[in-house]
């Protein structure tokens, strides 16, 4: 399957040179036999369209004064008899679209480019639509709110539109290229829902590359009134959790670490709070999401799951707004407004636990418990074709368990971007990135003097430009270069003079070139492809080299490892509400997590890089798909198979901390996925919903675990049942209710004990034998909006929100207490998660 697509890729990349794409192939070569008699340009015109599947779309009045002599062709390509035929006129033509476009000259094709932003506070708008109805063609911006057509000059109605915003129309007269800047007011008379987003547009071959662009999701009230951005994809369909309270996020049959978790372009290791209580993104600094998990665009890379892109928001630049809100775990306050009116603006939020405050206790840590973040972004806008971009997040976790033991953890990234207008055509961004991760634990000790700590972490330093080049509305093509430098520490003893529990550091170089292209054959097939070129070079310390004299001798082990990374997506729209998809990704992880089989709770794990004993992952996906929206409802059907290799997993009741020789515990195996996913959404009323239902398998395959036979993953849910629902009373009050039903994840118990030396060991049969009950959950909300004018120019908006998690109770099981003692019962040493939980939480704007 793999060569096929390769010599799909070839095929592709021989037949597009210059601004011949594969759609001209189709239609302008296509061989012509015709007589064409003497007589007017017109009538020449319509005989070609009736006879050849071909259509001219041209200004009446431009061909009137044009007559021909007899023509005769035979077997000649569509573009050599136009050629002929408009020999010695001043017109030429260019395939727009599924039409034919005559215009007076070559030269009279001319760009409109610019930025679509947000009217309220000057935010780019990602996704949105710049469409001209005379042509049938448009185009829709990109991740930085940039977007750039090419059509022939003349007099257009243009409409802009995005999904939540007011459609604008504009009436441009084109004679050269031109910078087209627009703003979008927000439509009023919406509130914000749990939905996946579409950008719904009148160009068919738009809103097919929007199915298969990620989905922007709204923010969601979870437990506690606490607004998540993790949460809401969790209640996504084929979006799974593992256990209550969990953070981790379960793509298709992938692991935790095999997500691309992104914040402004900087990796985030640990999106957690809590131990997954709560994301680490703040919902005041965060203004998009968007997450890939069927066809992943060559620009991504490093995960074989899926990749989440989160971009904080960039700060009003229009005036200056305080945002805030305070719920049962935190309170957040954050500031915006402009540096330079239009030109520059700023924001900066930050969000504490109210643990302390409050003394709240839960499970798995004590009430003194705390976390925070802290967000802040400036831009600038130096000229028309330069802006610059500077953001920084910091957030930490000091949790407290209940014998005054201590995990502290926590992330810290920057970013630098630059984005570079060279012509209308050809958009360029550039961003220095830097990511540092650690985690540090209290080690257990009977004595003070004894007491230790274990620190994690990793560290990243990545340069990289991105390119956008609009080579014609049919054809994009994105392509640049990156570079990543790594710094593991996979475990270190802290305030012990020896380093003989160490775990060996990695010093790592991950670099990557790419080429991207959709092109569309006409207007209802579309082919994305892409290849990503990967390096990645690991050098391993040593810790067993000694001189004669005893002294440890710094020496590295290195390895290299190169591997292609093709993608390709083919679609195709029946019409201009059915579309049917077919995609394959290629891709290759260098780095994963080290875990122990609880998945849940933990960030305890330690990252590890490729290296001389351990493979790259490799994962080779295959989906399909099929997409129906009728007015106002959205039906959609899909199934993947998913093969993986070097999967790694812990030999049983492996020891992660204080192990040097962890390495040597990890086996690398195969991995099988499968799973089909179904979903109705009503998009449109007071009334709005969906039901989803998921089911999927993973299974693994390791020599040396579970005597070499086939085991269900830890993350192997088969079924999934998600049922949302708001209702909109008016512009003031709503209503949300979301169920979900799993089934329980796979986990090892013992079957039965044997007594050595007094003690009871337990005795295990196989590899995720046993399985936690099934889980299920009821949520209710409900949200009041409130408006107060406070003076002429400015006014006090807030809401209100009230609910309940877990409405009838629902006891499900965090984790189990194994106990050696055989008298007791497993079930009773099960701990719950928990129970019904009503909340509160208040949000204002000023």
């Amino acid at each position: 399957m793999l060569n096929k697509v390769f010599a799909l890729l070839l095929s592709v990349c021989l037949l597009h040179t210059g601004r011949l794409c594969a759609q001209e192939k189709t239609i302008l070569e296509q061989q012509v036999s015709i007589d064409l008699k003497t007589g007017s340009l017109v009538s020449v015109l319509s005989k070609l369209q009736a006879n050849y599947a071909v259509t001219f779309s041209y200004e009446s009045d431009l061909l009137g004064a044009y007559q021909i002599a007899d023509m005769h062709f035979v077997n000649t390509p569509m573009s050599s008899v136009l050629k002929k035929v408009f020999k010695g006129t001043s017109l030429t033509f260019n395939l727009i679209g599924n039409n034919i476009v005559i215009t007076k000259s070559r030269s009279n094709i001319c760009t409109i480019h610019g930025h679509i932003r947000n009217k309220e506070d000057g935010e780019e708008l990602i996704g949105a639509t710049l469409f001209i109805p005379k042509l049938k063609v448009g185009v829709v911006t990109n991740q930085y709110g940039f977007y750039s057509l090419s059509v022939p000059k003349g007099n257009y109605e243009v409409l802009i539109s995005n999904l939540g915003y007011e459609t604008q129309l504009k009436t441009i007269h084109l004679t050269e290229n031109t910078a087209l800047e627009a703003e979008l007011s927000a439509q009023t008379n919406s509130l914000p829902e749990v939905e996946i987003k579409q950008t719904v547009t009148p160009n068919s071959i738009l809103q097919n590359q929007q199915d298969y662009s990620p989905a922007a999701l709204d923010m969601k009230t979870y437990y506690a009134g606490e607004t998540d951005v993790i949460k809401a994809l969790q209640m996504q369909n084929g979006i799974k959790t593992i256990s209550e309270g969990s953070s981790g996020l379960f793509i298709r049959g992938g692991n935790s670490d095999q997500n691309l978790i992104l914040l402004d372009e900087a990796v985030v290791y640990n999106p957690s709070h809590l131990y997954g209580l709560v994301s680490v993104f703040n919902p005041d600094a965060i203004n998009n999401i968007q997450v890939y998990k069927d066809y992943i665009p060559a620009n991504y890379g490093g995960r074989l799951s899926a990749v989440i892109v989160n971009r904080m928001a960039e700060g009003n630049n229009k005036e200056f707004h305080v945002n805030g809100g305070i719920n049962m775990l935190s309170a957040r306050i954050s500031a915006e407004g402009p540096i330079v009116k239009d030109k520059g603006s700023f924001i900066f939020a930050v969000r504490r636990s109210l643990l302390d405050v409050f003394r709240s206790k839960f499970k798995l840590f004590n009430p003194n418990s705390i976390y925070y973040d802290i967000n802040a972004k400036a831009n600038y806008r130096i000229n028309k074709n330069n802006s610059v971009f500077y953001s920084v997040y910091a957030g930490q976790d000091r949790l407290l368990s209940e014998n005054s033991f201590r995990n502290d953890w926590g992330n810290l990234t920057s970013t630098l971007r630059w984005n570079h207008i060279f012509n209308s055509r050809l958009f360029m961004n550039a961003s220095a990135i830097y990511s540092n991760y650690s985690n540090l634990l209290d080690l257990n000790s009977d004595t003070l003097s004894q007491k230790s700590q274990w620190s994690t972490g990793v560290r990243d330093l990545t340069v990289k430009a991105d390119y956008t080049f609009y080579s014609s509305p049919v054809n994009l093509v994105k392509f640049g270069i990156l570079t990543t430098y790594h710094q593991f520490t996979p475990g270190q003893t802290k305030n012990k003079e020896s380093n003989e529990f160490n775990i060996a550091k990695d010093k790592s170089v991950e670099a990557a070139v790419y080429y991207n292209q959709e092109i569309s054959f006409d207007n209802s097939f579309t082919l994305n492809y892409g290849l990503r070129l990967g390096l990645f070079q690991n050098a391993e310390e040593r810790l067993d080299v000694f001189d004669p004299q005893g002294n440890r001798v710094k020496q590295n082990d290195y390895k290299t490892f190169i591997n292609p990374e093709p993608r390709v997506n083919i679609s195709y729209l029946l019409n201009d509400k059915k579309r049917l998809f077919i995609t394959y990704n290629r891709s290759f992880q260098y780095l994963q997590l080290v875990q122990n089989s609880t998945l849940a709770f933990s960030s305890l794990e330690p990252w590890v890089p490729a290296s001389a004993t351990i493979a790259p992952q490799r994962s080779d996906l295959f989906s399909t798909g099929y997409n129906y929206s009728p007015n106002g409802f959205l039906f959609s059907l899909s199934a993947y198979y998913k093969k993986l290799h070097n999967q790694l997993d812990l030999t049983g009741h492996a020891q992660i901390i204080q192990n040097p020789d962890i390495r040597n515990q990890l086996k690398a195996g195969k991995s099988d996925v499968y799973g089909v996913e179904v979903e109705i959404s009503k998009t449109a009323g007071k009334l709005t919903g969906s039901l989803a239902y998921t089911y999927s398998r993973a299974f693994r395959t390791i020599q040396g675990i579970n005597d070499g036979n086939r085991f269900a993953a830890n993350y192997d849910i088969p079924h999934e049942v998600k049922l949302s629902a708001s209702y909109l009373f008016n512009t003031k009050f709503s209503v949300q209710a979301f169920f979900t039903y799993a089934t329980g994840r796979p986990l090892t118990l013992p079957v039965g004990y044997y007594q050595h030396d007094g003690i009871n060991v337990p005795i295990y049969e196989g590899r995720n034998t046993s399985r936690f009950p099934d889980f299920s959950r009821l949520d209710i909300s409900g949200q009041y909006h409130f408006q107060t004018p406070l003076s002429r120019k400015r006014a006090l908006s807030s809401t209100l929100s009230v609910g309940i998690y877990n409405l009838y109770d629902r006891k499900n099981p965090l984790y189990y207490h194994l106990t050696t003692d055989s008298s007791i019962d497993q079930k009773s040493s099960l701990e719950y998660a928990f129970g019904v939980s009503p909340w509160v939480s208040y949000s204002f704007k000023l």
